[in-house]
């Protein structure tokens, strides 16, 4: 299968566009692709602990049963590093499975795969 990168720029200010960035990130993972997730903007808000129980996207699923399915699927999750420390957000306040990582590891993701953007 293919290699595909979902980037997610919206969290909190908007739980559809942040629901429907894992539920592609879910899709693609059940469909055999190597996936990974990026996290940027306001979306590194859905990487801090304590923070997807508040988040539901109208007519879509749980977020925190997507995030925990990402989570037992062992899809990364990348966390824009300037944008987290931006928002107050230390390693120490991440979920399960999320790491730091900056705009080289997501140009160079982007350049292997096919990205899917929200």
């Amino acid at each position: 299968m293919g290699k595909i990168l979902v980037t997610a720029s919206h969290g909190t200010d908007d739980p559809n566009r942040a629901t429907l960035a894992f539920l592609a990130a879910k899709a693609a993972k059940e469909n055999g692709d190597e996936v990974t997730v990026f996290l940027m903007n306001d979306a590194v808000m859905l990487a801090k602990k304590g923070v997807a129980e508040h988040i539901q996207g109208v007519g879509l699923a749980p977020f925190p049963e997507l995030l925990e399915v990402l989570q037992i699927l062992e899809v990364p999750l990348l966390v824009c590093k300037p944008c987290a420390e931006a928002r107050g957000i230390a390693k120490e306040d991440l979920v399960e499975g999320a790491s730091f990582a900056g705009m080289y590891d997501l140009t160079k993701l982007a350049r292997e795969s096919s990205v899917l953007s929200f």
